[in-house]
């Protein structure tokens, strides 16, 4: 289904840094906000858009808190039937260990709870998908890490069994990734696995269905915007959360003070 024609074009959400400047946009709907990688970029690292400052976390957590709003779970938006205001939705893709180390006590801290989407053979281990195309190693979440995650009421979702492009896969080895991805967590974990995002933002409508065969409830895209009421709920748009642009406007109004 196509979004809601009141919400503005996704070419017209420029990634999030704070609140004030998205206050118009997001009185409608609530935004899913997207990370990966929270702390400072090590030297030589290529992807460093990647990368979301620990004071820069903290500033947006304490922001949302501030202005009234709370945290909610992707459950809410499988099938919404009025719009949701006030509300933010906050995941976390592949489950690096700076999410435990850097995230995990600014959620605490101010009583937000998020998403982690774990890649179910990757775990403990690193990001062996980017050291091909020469990215830095970075270390991904272990069990026992996992487990605070989910004590503190924090959730996990499936993001496949090796963070492959489902897209450049036959359907039989799609369908392994995400069903056995799935099944690989709830037996390591003993949960449902109910909510999935697509690696690298690859998908086409085989793939989506092959999700929503496998039991999720609901998968998230990479594509930018802002889901309304009838959106699919297997083709979620979310928000990357960044560093702003360094400019003499920025830098004196985001920079911790």
């Amino acid at each position: 289904m196509a979004l809601s024609p009141a919400l503005p074009p996704a070419d017209a959400l420029p990634p999030y840094t704070n609140l004030w400047a998205y206050r118009k946009r997001f009185a409608e709907a609530a935004p899913i906000l997207m990370y990966h990688k929270i702390g400072s970029p090590p030297h030589g690292a290529r992807f460093r858009g990647l990368y979301l400052p620990t004071w820069l976390l903290a500033r947006q957590l304490c922001e949302w808190k501030a202005n009234g709003w709370t945290s909610m779970g992707l459950a809410e938006f499988a099938c919404p039937s009025s719009p949701i205001r006030k509300r933010v939705c906050l995941t976390f893709d592949d489950g690096y260990a700076s999410l435990h180390q850097e995230a995990f006590p600014l959620l605490g801290e101010q009583g937000f709870r998020a998403i982690v989407f774990l890649v179910a053979e990757r775990i403990g281990s690193s990001n062996e998908w980017d050291l091909a195309i020469g990215e830095k190693p970075a270390a991904l979440m272990d069990e026992v890490q996992i487990r605070e995650w989910m004590q503190a009421g924090h959730e996990i979702g499936g993001h496949t069994l090796t963070h492959a492009s489902l897209t450049r896969l036959t359907l039989s080895e799609a369908r392994r990734e995400i069903v056995d991805g799935k099944k690989k967590l709830e037996d390591l974990f003993g949960r449902s696995i109910e909510h999935f995002s697509y690696p690298y933002g690859d998908w086409n409508p085989q793939i989506r269905d092959l999700v929503a065969e496998a039991g999720y409830r609901t998968a998230c895209t990479v594509e930018r915007g802002i889901n309304g009421v009838g959106a699919d709920p297997f083709l979620l748009r979310r928000i990357t959360a960044c560093r702003p642009p360094r400019t003499l406007r920025t830098l004196f109004g985001l920079m911790p003070g």
